[in-house]
């Protein structure tokens, strides 16, 4: 085996070669025999033995007593992040215009580096006009959840209606608002009630004096995620959402990260 690969070996070997990568992947998925790789790559044995013997020579790949070819750990961990690399340019290309057309400021670093964990996510566009489908989306959502964290530099006059068939399911609930964002709330409820709710129901409000340029909606069961336009107005047209856990755990950390910003209020 050789001693060591470096950062050329292995864009040669792997970002730059469809048939390696696609080797890589396919052996990310368990050990596999020639004629398995064959198969599946509809290729020829002598091309899937020349390519296997590039990875070999850079301790990528290897062969074990059965015969089946294997990754190294240092296969194992270049098919992670190539499975990521493949996952975010997917969730890219699939919602380009998305991704192009408002403003990622709000969405810290290490999030957008997990964005391909959004792959399976799928983009609502609804019309101006026709709001109310947007409430009736997320309040159908939102029975079938156990538990809501939210983050909003907005406010919606949906909100009461909202938070009133989540404390009758007795839904634990968290939100982060703005500072503006709040004092609308406690404006529109009023104070004592927001008190009273706080006091008997599982809710929990925390208050950021930032000036938030994103608004999203996780629970146990999805995640609903809006942006500003580029224009620096919030976009109530176009919401991203996500069903599968990979989805939701993106949600949940993101929410994470804007709860470690906030203020909790207090009674």
């Amino acid at each position: 085996m050789s001693n060591s690969i470096d950062n050329q070996d292995i864009h040669r070997l792997v970002v730059c070669s469809d048939l390696r990568r696609n080797i890589l992947l396919r052996l990310n998925e368990g050990n596999k025999s020639l004629g398995n790789l064959r198969d599946e790559l509809k290729i020829s044995s002598t091309t899937a033995i020349h390519a296997l013997k590039e990875l070999e020579k850079s301790d990528i790949t290897f062969q074990d007593k059965t015969k089946k070819y294997s990754l190294t750990n240092i296969g194992k961990i270049l098919a992670l992040k190539v499975v990521d690399f493949s996952n975010s340019t997917e969730v890219l290309k699939k919602h380009d215009r998305f991704w192009l057309d408002h403003d990622l400021s709000g969405i810290p670093q290490y999030q957008m580096e997990k964005i391909g964990w959004l792959k399976d996510s799928n983009l609502v566009v609804i019309d101006e006009l026709d709001i109310i489908k947007t409430y009736e989306s997320f309040a159908a959502f939102i029975k079938t959840s156990k538990w809501i964290k939210g983050v909003s530099p907005i406010y919606s006059s949906y909100y009461e209606k909202i938070f009133k068939e989540a404390i009758e399911k007795n839904i634990s609930i968290q939100l982060i608002f703005t500072v503006a964002v709040f004092k609308k709330f406690t404006d529109t409820l009023g104070l004592d009630n927001v008190n009273n709710l706080i006091r008997n129901c599982p809710l929990e409000i925390f208050v950021i004096d930032e000036n938030i340029k994103v608004a999203f909606t996780v629970s146990d069961a999805f995640l609903s995620f809006g942006l500003f336009a580029n224009n620096g107005v919030y976009d109530i047209t176009q919401d991203l959402i996500s069903t599968n856990d990979l989805g939701i755990r993106w949600g949940y950390e993101f929410f994470e990260y804007y709860r470690g910003r906030a203020k909790k209020y207090e009674i």
